[in-house]
This record gives C-alpha cells, structure tokens and sequence, in this order.
C-alpha cells in the first residue's frame, strides 16, 4: 500500500549534499536531521559529488554552484547526461540572484531551486516534497513490477492450459491426424482456450471456447472451464448434453455479463462421424481439402454462463479421411481490415478456400493465418483462436 504525502517516512532516505562550504554543510544537514533524514553524505564539489553517486544512489540531491574543481553547473551537466540519473531530483542553493542566472540553473537540469541564505521553513518544505514524491515514483514503480510479475505468471499458467507439442504429436499419431493451432492475444491475459484429447481408442474430443472481455477476469475463466471439462468427462459421448453440462455450471460461476462461446465436437475416426454442439461460436467450415464442396457447419446456440437449463441441438456430419474442420474465434471475422471493412463469412471462407488446393511447403493454418495479418490492422483488438483439425 502506498502511504499519503504527509505520512511518508524519509528516514530511509538518501540525501548527498555537494557544498564546499563547511559552515553551510553543518547548517543543511542540521536542517534535513530535522525531517528525520539520518543518510546524509557530504561532498566538497561536483567531482566529489558524482563519485558519491557512483559509491551509491541518493534520492535527492542539494547541491551548490559556485565551487573549486568542479562547480554545480557542470555536475548538472555531468548528471542528466547519465541515464542512471536523468530522474534524480536535484535541489540546487544558490546566492544567483538574476533572473538569467537562475534560468541557466535551469537549463543546466536542476529540478528546483532555493535561494543563500537558506530560509528555513522554505528549504524544509521543497526537501520534503522531493523526497515524498521520490518514494512515491518508486513505490508505484515496485507496485508495477510486482503486478508485471504476477501478469507473466499468469500468462504461462494461461498458457500451459494449452495442448503441448506433445501432447498434440501423440494425437496425430493414435488418431492419423493433422493438428495445427495458432493463440494470439489481444493483451497480457486473452479469454481464449482450446483443447483436444482422447476419449478411447477410437474417440477423440476437440474444443474451442472464447470468454468475453479480456484480461485477469476472462483468464480466470478460462481456466474455470479447463478445471470442469477435466472434472466433467462426458458420459455417454453426447456433445450437446456435455455442452449443456458445462453451462450449467458455467452460469453458477461466472460473474454477471461474463460468459463464454464454445464448439464442442467429438470425432469418431472408426465410423468416420464427427458429432458437435455449438454455443454461439462462429460457424465452423468443413471440407475435403481440395477446396471442393467446403462449407459451413451449422452453428447457434446461447453462449454458456447466460442460462443455467439450456440445451443445446446434437449435430453429426460425415468426416472421413481428407476430411479437414476449421475452428476460429470471432477476432478472425470482427477485426477491422485495412479497406476499413472486415472479413465476416464470405472472407473466412474465401480465406480458407485461398490455401486449399494449393501445394505448399507451408501447413494451411499457417498461411491463412499470414494471408489474415497481410490484410488486418495489427495489433487485432481481440484474442484470436485458429484450429485445424485433417485426417490422413
């Protein structure tokens, strides 16, 4: 928690004093003792001055200009052309009076300015609020890099809720199957998850969600619906009844106007079928891989987390070998071209139907995906999801 200005302990910090003067040195560190500083240093000239520094960080510096070996004006110099203290305030005294003289004080980098003789009350005021406003720049830039931290954190646990390598090689292997994936997120933390796992010998599920909104809150979802798969297999091999299931749970969960669209399919390599269920996702497109007789699934259905007792249509198609199915989140139709439209149905299918057929070295997921960037304004405002599943 950061402390308000007034109630800010400055007994930690580091006050340097460059001074050739001894009579003012015992005067201003008398003055910062009365603020509770007990880290004070004391430096005959600029030279002194910055290897001070160099010994270690100070959080203010006050500091004179006219004196032997190196005087304020060029420490000033020396200072701000460092990146290491471009930042450091610097509270500089002096008896220049003219106005000329004290511009030049600030063109030199002094970030404020008091006037010898010291008036008391005057030099206690700009070191306190110096110094305050010091720790507060590095409390609120502590407090950055622990949320930094927590967020990357986040970010890979979000990350190993995906398929691994692995994972998928051992996939394509049992079932004779391509499968490809490409996850990009719109921030830190997307709302985005796919899956795909084997049910038996013969049965293999595949899955695609995408949670509203983005950030810590969708991430969390995310993973909420990653756990109730893992706890919820389906029983009976029903898509849509597994559908209905999770939402089920999904509603009891989520937070109001948070929820989530979703495919849902199982893949029977023995029979050849593919059984789905879809929850407001975008329409899946099915096809053989030479571009002929490549369409649509149906889609609809409530998205999940709205109403706890829906239930959701049973849908099966034919999906024999050479058979492909593409699943995508919404950011592929809903993001802004650079013509200033975007690519809705027609462009994704006409996407997909521009890599099939077509020999390349190149997987097609790949260069759909390079054909979507060539056209999109990147960065994409929402996460997107790309999947795609063939059979050899």
């Amino acid at each position: 928690m950061i402390a308000p200005k007034g109630d800010i302990d400055l007994s930690r910090c580091r006050v340097l004093v460059v001074e050739d003067q001894l009579h003012n040195q015992r005067l201003v560190q008398t003055y910062l003792e009365v603020l509770g500083i007990r880290r004070i240093r004391i430096a005959n000239n600029g030279l002194e001055g910055l290897a001070a520094l160099e010994a270690e960080e100070a959080d203010l510096v006050v500091l004179d200009i006219m004196m032997p070996v190196m005087d304020g004006i060029e420490m000033l110099g020396r200072l701000r052309g460092d990146s290491r203290w471009a930042d450091l305030p610097v509270l500089v005294q002096t008896a220049l009076g003219a106005v000329e003289e004290r511009a030049m004080v600030f063109r030199a980098g002094a970030t404020d300015l008091v006037t010898k003789p010291l008036n008391t009350q005057e030099f206690l005021a700009r070191v306190r609020i110096h110094l305050e406003n010091r720790v507060l720049v590095r409390s609120l830039q502590d407090y950055q890099a622990r949320v930094s931290a927590d967020l990357e954190l986040a970010s890979q646990t979000q990350s190993a809720l995906l398929p691994t390598d692995e994972a998928v090689e051992a996939l394509e292997a049992r079932f004779a199957l391509v499968l490809d994936s490409h996850a990009e997120s719109s921030t830190e933390l997307g709302g985005d998850i796919w899956g795909a796992f084997p049910l038996d010998d013969g049965r293999l599920c595949i899955y695609s969600a995408d949670f509203s909104g983005h950030g810590i809150n969708a991430a969390l979802n995310t993973l909420r619906l990653h756990t109730l798969i893992e706890q919820n297999p389906p029983a009976d091999f029903r898509p849509d009844a597994w559908l209905s299931a999770l939402g089920a749970r999904l509603t009891a969960l989520l937070p109001v106007e948070q929820y989530a669209t979703m495919f849902l399919g199982i893949l029977d390599c023995a029979a050849g079928r593919l059984a789905y269920a879809t929850a407001g996702a975008p329409r899946p497109i099915l096809g053989d891989g030479s571009g002929q007789g490549t369409r649509f699934l149906e889609g609809g259905g409530l998205p999940l987390g709205i109403v706890a007792d829906w239930s959701y249509e049973a849908r099966e198609v034919d999906f024999p070998p050479g058979s492909f199915l593409f699943l995508y989140s919404d950011a592929l139709l809903e993001s802004p071209l650079r013509d200033g439209t975007v690519l809705d149905d027609d462009g994704v299918m006409r996407l997909v139907q521009a890599v099939l057929g077509v020999p390349s070295s190149l997987p097609p997921l790949d260069r759909l995906i390079e054909g979507f960037r060539a056209r999109v304004v990147l960065p994409i405002p929402d996460d997107l999801t790309a999947v795609w599943l063939a059979r050899r």
